[in-house]
């Protein structure tokens, strides 16, 4: 038996558009954030040339949307999204709401996240690009400050927004903190496995801070490479954070790039605030400490040369008490991993932003 037979609220309605205009998200007053390249079939986080130089994995994950935002203002009851994926993410331990689907904040309030209407499931099986629709009822008139969240594990070929004719639409106030906040680091950075796109810590802290950011995790791939470090000392950003240990394959290779990564950095921004991070979870089992170690030293070392733009967080303190909850796969955090990650990340964030 289906379960909305049995329970209302899995039901997925009807598809339809009636009474509604669509809109390209490229033309004003919607405004993308968090992506380096915004076309229809192109949707990237970073220079494809750049991707290809740092490793595979990078070169394969960059097009992934990661930290993309769609903003704008709209007094319509009912906003919709028609897009299409070239394939659909499937993973056994990270829900397709996260990987694959977009979400919907109104007035700074989690609505729901915009689930394709049909059998996703069995159209996500298919082979081929896939359209989607999708529609979500706000169940008033008024105007409200609306952030669409991208998918974190999923290329994304083309999307537009469908409004009720008539409503209106308009821009939403910039960020308070413009210049964004960028993050590199490893599946966790990129949001697995958060349930859906605004639960990944970069998201709460961005949504709690007001500040836009950029995500450049990658999964299994993010190595500390100089084409990385030399790339993200070009961009334009209000505070660095970095914590890719998981992807270090052993301690040696950690030490060989932590601190090099740093001082590329610091050579082209002297003044840049830069936060490193640790793991936060108990993977690495006894090597943890030499991990933490490692990373503690570049920041040791910053600080006697003078450095008072540079800060250390200590990820075996970020879970505390509920490490047993905080995961789904004793690695990859669940929503309360986030959270948790974004309280301990944030509150120094919060302290650099201001």
């Amino acid at each position: 038996m289906k379960i909305e037979k049995i329970d209302s609220n899995f039901t997925v309605g009807e598809v339809t558009a009636d009474g509604m205009k669509a809109y390209s998200i490229h033309t004003s007053p919607f405004k993308i954030y968090g992506l380096y390249d915004c076309k229809e079939n192109n949707y990237r986080r970073m220079p494809r040339e750049v991707a290809e130089k740092v490793n595979d994995g990078v070169k394969a994950l960059h097009t992934n949307t990661a930290g993309g935002r769609i903003r704008f203002e709209t007094d319509s009851k009912r906003i919709a999204l028609r897009f299409a994926l070239p394939d659909v993410c499937l993973f056994p331990h990270m829900p397709l709401t996260g990987t694959s689907c977009f979400d919907l904040y109104a007035d700074g309030e989690y609505i729901k996240p915009f689930i394709p209407q049909g059998d996703f499931f069995g159209k996500a099986r298919e082979e081929g690009e896939k359209e989607f629709y999708s529609e979500v009822n706000l169940g008033s008139a008024k105007m409200r400050d609306i952030l669409i969240n991208f998918p974190l594990y999923n290329n994304v070929s083309s999307v537009c927004v469908l409004l009720e004719d008539g409503a209106a639409v308009e821009a939403s106030q910039e960020y308070t903190h413009q210049r964004p906040v960028v993050f590199y680091g490893s599946s966790i950075t990129q949001g697995g496995c958060a349930s859906h796109s605004g639960n990944s810590y970069e998201a709460v802290i961005s949504r709690k801070l007001d500040c836009d950011f950029v995500n450049l995790g990658f999964s299994g791939s993010c190595r500390g490479e100089d084409e990385m470090a030399h790339y993200i000392a070009t961009l334009d950003m209000s505070v660095f954070v970095y914590d890719y240990d998981h992807n270090a394959s052993d301690t040696r290779w950690l030490g060989k790039t932590h601190s090099r990564f740093f001082e590329i950095l610091r050579e082209a921004q002297p003044d840049l605030p830069v936060i490193m991070v640790s793991v936060a979870d108990k993977c690495f089992g006894k090597e943890i400490e030499k991990r933490k170690e490692i990373i503690r030293n570049t920041y040791d070392t910053a600080v006697a040369n003078g450095d008072k733009n540079v800060y250390f967080i200590d990820g075996q303190e970020i879970y505390g008490s509920r490490a047993d909850l905080a995961t789904v796969d004793y690695c990859h955090p669940n929503d309360l991993g986030f959270c948790l990650m974004a309280e301990k990340i944030g509150g120094v964030l919060g302290e650099m932003l201001s």
